[in-house]
């Protein structure tokens, strides 16, 4: 049963905050695991229910594991017969990236069949670009209404210019093309961090794989995996995460909060949006940054596109920060056009935003007070924009739905609470679920 989460108003907010693993980071190295005999022991893992199921399925073919405070290892899997189809369950279909064992198995000379992943509703995201690229490296693929069965002897290397640099293709690719024979080049590549953590985990594996210029990755298959025992990765911090909390502090801070453990370097296009929205922050160094009460913010024009530019992620989040600044914005949304659903929610907490059109997207009327209201994490970013809500609205907010705020944000009760934001009906029980 999906529970609620009760909100107060919070202006007061002080201390240190610290970023926790990039959920999706952690979640294509889970499924790239399977390439490997070794021992792999991962550092600075977000403990997310997502991050959970994968290692469930991951469980059921055949691995065993370990998951303790940030630390996950995972050990060998079980010699699986290639001769018989391997079923995985109907629990891969709750998160998108289970898409991605696909091109593991594969790589691996396994027939498999596949639920089709699910993950956040704001869009269609069809995974055809994963099964053309996957194609071209010689899998055959049967599609069925709610599963996939695909099979390979030993896939071959290609030549694939993708449509759209999507991210989870680009992963779902290499991962396959690290056992293919023979050379495989990505073209029209994505190009975010979580790209280049995958990359240099498969080589610490013992893969070949070469970012040539942006956009364009090589990979050298190699016949099978270097043997060293046990292998170690610390995940790289959660980009989106760490907007999140700094978005936090520009509209909730009594006077600054810190934000600890970030990568100041992959949030570069965002914090210069900031500065031209009147954001005040200081860069420490590259992985700490505090963020100030930030007054006379100004309405601004953002449109989201493929990184290093602006996340789709982020712009549920910026949504409430230019509800608060001076005139009118537009946030346009060039990866998922229809991606405002949480707009019906933060108007009913009193915000002034109207949807446009696809091409258009929305219009903010900044200078608005919201107030508590029931309403509805619709997605995952959808659920933190209403939260970031509730926290600077008068009385009280009750988000139904809650769930997916938790599927992206690591031990996030007690790093609020850090911060005195008052979750639940009183300070003495910071966080209430009915």
């Amino acid at each position: 049963m999906n529970k609620s989460v009760i909100v107060n108003k919070s202006c007061a907010l002080k201390g240190n905050i610290e970023v926790s693993g990039a959920k999706n980071s952690i979640l294509p190295i889970i499924c790239a695991s399977l390439l490997t005999d070794d021992v792999v022991e991962l550092s600075n893992v977000p403990d997310l229910n997502d991050v959970h199921v994968l290692i469930g399925i991951l469980e059921d073919l055949g691995k065993r594991s370990m998951f303790e405070k940030d630390k996950l290892t995972l050990y060998p899997t079980d010699e699986l017969n290639i001769n018989i189809p391997i079923f995985i369950s109907e629990t891969a279909s709750k998160i998108r990236y289970s898409i991605l064992i696909l091109g593991a198995l594969l790589a691996k000379g396994h027939e498999v069949s596949l639920p089709l992943p699910g993950g956040c509703s704001f869009s269609e995201r069809p995974i055809d670009i994963h099964l053309e690229g996957l194609r071209k490296l010689g899998a055959t693929i049967e599609e069925h209404p709610n599963k996939i069965i695909a099979k390979s002897d030993r896939l071959k290397g290609a030549h694939i210019k993708l449509r759209f640099p999507s991210v989870g293709a680009t992963e779902n690719l290499v991962i396959a093309s690290t056992l293919a024979q023979g050379v495989t080049i990505i073209e029209n590549a994505a190009r975010e961090p979580e790209i280049e953590d995958l990359i240099n985990f498969l080589n610490s594996l013992g893969a070949k794989i070469e970012i040539e210029e942006p956009g364009k990755i090589k990979i050298i298959g190699v016949e099978s995996l270097i043997k060293k025992q046990s292998i170690k990765h610390k995940i790289i911090p959660d980009r989106i995460e760490a907007a999140t909390f700094i978005i936090l502090g520009a509209i909730a801070a009594e006077d600054f909060i810190t934000i600890k453990k970030m990568n100041v370097t992959h949030n570069l296009a965002f914090l210069n949006l900031l500065q031209k929205i009147g954001v005040k922050f200081e860069i420490i160094n590259n992985s700490t940054l505090k963020v100030y009460k930030s007054t006379n913010l100004i309405g601004t024009k953002i449109e989201t596109d493929i990184y290093p530019s602006i996340a789709t992620d982020i712009q549920p989040l910026l949504a409430v920060l230019l509800t608060q600044a001076k005139g009118e914005s537009t946030i346009i949304d060039s990866i998922y056009p229809s991606r405002f659903q949480y707009i019906k929610y933060l108007n009913l907490m009193g915000a002034n935003i109207q949807y446009l059109d696809s091409s258009e997207g929305i219009k903010i009327i900044g200078e608005t007070k919201l107030y508590g209201h029931k309403v509805l994490s619709t997605d995952l970013r959808g659920g933190a924009a209403v939260l970031l809500a509730g926290i600077l609205a008068e009385n009280t907010t009750i988000i139904e739905n809650s769930y997916q705020i938790f599927r992206g944000y690591s031990d996030l009760e007690n790093k609020l609470l850090g911060l005195n934001v008052r979750l639940g009906n009183s300070s003495d029980k910071i966080l209430q679920m009915i």
